[in-house]
């Protein structure tokens, strides 16, 4: 197996850094042609949160090529995975698994957030299998969510903490 075919089958998940951005949107605009994120939104998403994650494979010259990102914000208990994609290339390979293992990794080591939410168009096959495989269940529908024949479901993912071990009793 050669250097290359070794990244692919392991790809790195890391923090999305702003130096992602390019990167970001290229996928971003590939995934989402009708209603792809404006450049200032995806940033500002970057900027304001540290549950973002990209997975990257090196490239030729060692750096960082952005294969897949998931940007997720959190408020009082509750994250919303906002995007999530994967480049044509790499689409079916793991990765958008991994990048929401990772987005779950991530939500339990800051320790605030007890459910994932997101929507998916009820249409999309392929993402909704996804996020159904990975534990999300249908939360609830909304059929106008971009206004009309634009339905979206909403999943949840109940994020199961490990509770903390019990005192140990004294003799």
């Amino acid at each position: 197996m050669t250097a290359t075919e070794e990244a692919v089958l392991s790809p790195m998940y890391r923090t999305a850094e702003l130096d992602d951005l390019p990167d970001i949107q290229i996928i971003d605009s590939t995934a989402f042609r009708d209603r792809p994120y404006p450049y200032f939104v995806l940033k500002q998403l970057i900027e304001g949160s540290t549950r973002c994650v990209v997975a990257v494979e090196p490239d030729t010259d060692g750096e960082d090529d952005v294969v897949g990102y998931a940007l997720t914000m959190a408020d009082g208990g509750r994250a919303w995975l906002m995007s999530l994609a994967v480049s044509p290339e790499r689409r079916g390979s793991g990765y958008g698994r991994g990048l929401l293992q990772r987005t779950v990794e991530v939500c339990l080591e800051k320790g605030d957030v007890d459910e994932i939410l997101l929507t998916v168009d009820p249409k999309n096959r392929s993402a909704y299998n996804l996020f159904k495989d990975f534990g999300f269940v249908l939360h609830d529908r909304d059929e106008r969510y971009f206004g009309d024949d634009e339905p979206r479901d909403v999943l949840i993912y109940k994020v199961h903490r490990v509770p903390d071990p019990l005192p140990a009793l004294q003799d």
